[in-house]
This record gives C-alpha cells, sequence and structure tokens, in this order.
C-alpha cells in the first residue's frame, strides 16, 4: 500500500537534515576503468534534487598525461574548467555551487585540473527553483609539446599553451530540481536515536538505534512519492543495533526510513549519491 507523508517541517527539523557535502573523492570505478575525462560521464549524467532537500554531486577528473598530434607527442599541462561568458555559475540551478577538490585551483571561477593525475569537484548546495537545467562547462586544454624524451609525470601545472581556439563547451550535463514533496518525519516520545552514517552516502549505509528489549524491528525505506522500495525484519538486542543497508541498485536521490519497534516507529531522511 503507498504511503502518504504528510508536509511538516519545523525549522528543528530543517538543522537536523544532512548537509551536502562540500568535498569530494576520486572515484576508484571509473579509475578502474583507465579512461581519461569526466565522470560521471553524459550517459550517466548527473543525479536528479529536490527543492529545499541537501543536494551532492560527486565529479572526477582524470587528466591524461600526454596524447599524439601528426606523430608529435603533446604533453598535459592543465585542463581548465570555467562557465562560458553567455551564462552565470556554470548555469547551475540556483542554490548549488561548483567546489573544488584538494588538487584543484579555482582561480576567479576558473577550476585548474593538472596534467598526468586525477582530481575532483563537486556541486554542493540546496536547491531553490524546480526544473531541468541543462549545465555549462567550458573547457581548454593547456598542452606542450615534447621536445625530447617522454613527457614528465609530474607537468609544470603553470606553464602550456591553449589548444582550442575556441575553447570547447560541454552543454550535455543535466540537473534536474524536483518540487519540494511533502513529508512528515515521526519521531515518538520514546526516540528510538535512529541515524545512519554515512549520509550522504554511496552505495552502503549503516542504520543504528537504541532498544530496551529484545524484539523483533522492522526496517522500511520509502522513496519521496511514498512507495515502499524496501523491508526487512531483524531480531534486536538491548542496547544499540546496527543494520548495513545497501541501496547500490536505487537512483540518486532522497529517501526515507523507518524503524518500527513494538508501538514505537521513527523516520529520518537519507541522500544517496554518487551511485551510477
Amino acid at each position: 500500500m503507498k504511503r502518504i507523508f504528510t508536509f511538516i517541517l519545523a525549522i528543528s527539523t530543517v538543522l537536523a537534515i544532512a548537509q551536502a557535502p562540500t568535498t569530494c573523492s576520486i572515484d576508484p570505478a571509473f579509475l578502474a576503468m583507465n579512461k581519461a575525462g569526466i565522470w560521471p560521464d553524459s550517459a550517466t549524467n548527473f543525479m536528479q534534487g529536490t527543492v529545499g532537500m541537501p543536494y551532492g554531486q560527486n565529479i572526477t577528473v582524470r587528466v591524461p598525461k600526454d596524447t599524439v598530434q601528426s606523430s608529435i607527442t603533446i604533453c598535459f599541462n592543465r585542463i581548465e574548467l570555467s562557465t562560458p561568458t553567455s551564462y552565470t555559475n556554470f548555469a547551475l540551478p540556483p542554490g548549488l555551487s561548483f567546489l573544488a577538490g584538494p588538487t584543484v585551483t579555482n582561480t576567479t571561477g576558473t577550476f585548474k585540473y593538472p596534467g598526468n593525475a586525477s582530481s575532483c569537484s563537486v556541486i554542493s548546495g540546496t536547491p531553490t527553483v524546480a526544473g531541468t537545467y541543462t549545465l555549462q562547462f567550458k573547457v581548454q586544454p593547456y598542452l606542450t609539446p615534447s621536445i625530447a624524451g617522454p613527457c614528465p609525470n609530474t607537468p609544470n601545472y603553470n606553464s602550456g599553451s591553449a589548444s582550442l581556439s575556441p575553447a570547447t563547451t560541454l552543454s550535455y550535463y543535466i540537473i534536474k530540481i524536483n518540487p519540494a514533496v511533502g513529508i512528515k518525519e515521526e519521531v515518538n516520545s520514546k526516540s528510538l536515536n535512529v541515524s545512519n552514517s554515512p549520509n550522504p552516502f554511496n552505495a552502503k549505509t549503516t542504520i543504528k538505534f537504541n532498544v530496551k528489549d529484545e524484539a523483533s524491528a522492522k526496517i522500511s525505506v520509502y522513496n519521496l512519492l511514498g512507495d515502499k522500495i524496501f523491508e526487512d525484519k531483524i531480531k534486536t538486542t538491548y542496547g544499540d543495533n546496527s543494520y548495513e543497508l545497501d541501496g547500490s541498485n536505487w537512483s540518486n536521490g532522497m529517501y526515507l526510513y523507518t524503524i518500527q519497534y513494538k508501538n514505537f516507529s521513527e523516520t529520518k531522511r537519507m541522500v544517496l549519491s554518487a551511485n551510477r
């Protein structure tokens, strides 16, 4: 049966929502492909978001060491991403920002990714306006011809010449922001102290809760339309309990999970990101 959640959001509830990530990580699955480029690719594209809900899209950028043009070896110094002049903030949905990773330099809105290296960035924030947004990235490689011998493993990050005139514009990444959805968070007077970590999570997260007896508990997961997509029953132990939840086959986005124990239930939010 479809479960309908009524919209009740107090300030205290908003403060309890998991914050959108402001740091990024390099995707090991993409590195294992031994490819250069940006991940997610255009076929996978970026995850959807919801107005008023924290959003976090991890991005991995792999810049190659060299390329061959007309039998001449060309070394990559860096690749720069910036916003085309006719757009603002990469044409991101309002409320979202493009943030540099630890090895990326952001110079007045130009993000520089070093050659022969893997780096990351993250699109983070809380979207405020629903709609479908086509992002705009201006891409400019900086290269140096190899005069003698192979390209260095650690290229000079600040040298090189722009190889494209004009620079290439990527306009195939899309972020869809859905309208705000009514949600009710149920927290009984005898709280089960439910939480999950990490949150946001990639594929798997651990749900933790506390009970004062040995009995059965039911774990249910709902999407924001109120459809139940997962259910499991477990036997609890006195005190702290934990349950590893596998969402690797689910779509990126916001979910609600409920722990039902005897006459009590508690519902929390979780964000799944970086699934392919």
